[in-house]
């Protein structure tokens, strides 16, 4: 994405925005936020949901894309990707309540109360009572996706709690006048952020969006117009000196930033003895064809190993042997995600 000239918004891959960014979105930017799905189910049925088939209505457990299903699970996947913080998502987070609350507890009794953990729903399933216990197991920050009226109920009830209240939407095309309106609302009860999200497409909701006439930008996943009308409210927020911080996330910034930042963090934290990292990748040798004494040498001084039938070890070393080798690259996940073989 190109850097938006204007003389009152400034914006780059990394977003743009007017006042101060929240808490959460600071660590995402650093790549030190890491997302947790709690289900997959919720009690709305919004077009755009981009949520896969895979996980749509099913009560499945995700951190970072890895299927989890304990707390050592969990621990362990946001101590490899040294995270200092946490987005619940899903679903509705809240549609497991109790699921909810015992992840919360678990992350602050293990990381300490500086971890930073926000949460995203809709707020039907937001009362005093549920609000209470959030705060209570040590929710920082809610993020409310206002769909209806019982969304804003949700927003007024948080605000009376000691707990960062925001809004997060994403911006269709074509709602100008919209979010205006639900802006200047938001201003008014005292909302303290509001995130606009570039509209994507995805598995999930492809059709959807084609079916009402959304088209996607020339080469990315991003809807046409969906940045531009960020663009013009966030200068409309600007202009109208209002006291709200307001900031727009494009898809870019996930895959180009947030993304390969956490990777990062990730490949260096778990990098085993024969790879090496860049951009996010992990890289190894595998030997295609050496020596049966020169592969046991290797091996006896534990500068390679027999992994999964193969014998791997770094590219330095393979480069030295003068054997034939590949080059193999993969995501640092657990365990690691092959994606080429050069």
């Amino acid at each position: 994405m190109a850097v938006v000239s204007a003389e009152s918004v400034s914006c780059s891959d990394l977003g743009c925005w007017v006042g101060q960014l929240p808490r959460g979105c600071e660590l995402c930017i650093k790549g030190l936020k890491s997302v947790i799905f709690v289900t997959g189910i919720c009690s709305e049925n919004c077009f755009y949901c981009p949520v896969s088939p895979a996980r749509r209505g099913r009560d499945l457990m995700y951190v970072n894309d890895c299927p989890v299903s304990s707390r050592k699970d969990i621990i362990c996947e946001l101590i490899a990707s040294g995270s200092t913080g946490v987005g619940l998502t899903g679903g509705d987070p809240l549609v497991r309540l109790d699921r909810t609350l015992s992840i919360i507890r678990m992350l602050k009794d293990f990381f300490g109360s500086e971890f930073h953990i926000h949460l995203y729903t809709t707020g039907l399933l937001i009362n005093n009572g549920v609000l209470s216990k959030l705060v209570r197991v040590g929710l920082n920050e809610l993020r409310i996706h206002v769909v209806a009226e019982y969304s804003w109920h949700a927003l007024e009830a948080a605000l009376k709690h000691p707990i960062s209240v925001g809004i997060e939407n994403p911006i269709l095309p074509g709602t100008l006048e919209d979010m205006k309106k639900l802006i200047l609302r938001a201003h008014d009860i005292g909302v303290e952020f509001i995130n606009l999200n570039e509209l994507e497409f995805s598995e999930g909701n492809y059709l959807s969006l084609r079916l009402r006439g959304f088209r996607t930008k020339s080469g990315g996943v991003a809807a046409e117009g969906s940045e531009e009308l960020a663009i013009e409210i966030l200068e409309w927020v600007k202009d109208l000196n209002l006291d709200i911080n307001v900031h727009y996330c494009p898809s870019v910034f996930k895959d180009r930033y947030q993304y390969i930042r956490r990777m990062q963090r990730r490949a260096l934290n778990t990098k085993l003895i024969y790879e090496e990292v860049s951009d996010g990748l992990v890289r190894w040798a595998s030997i295609s064809s050496c020596p049966e004494s020169v592969v046991d040498k290797l091996i006896r001084s534990d500068q390679a190993f027999v992994i999964d039938g193969e014998v791997v070890t770094s590219i330095r070393v393979a480069k030295k042997l003068g054997c034939d080798f590949q080059v193999v690259e993969a995501l640092p996940l657990t365990p690691r995600k092959i994606l080429n073989r050069l």
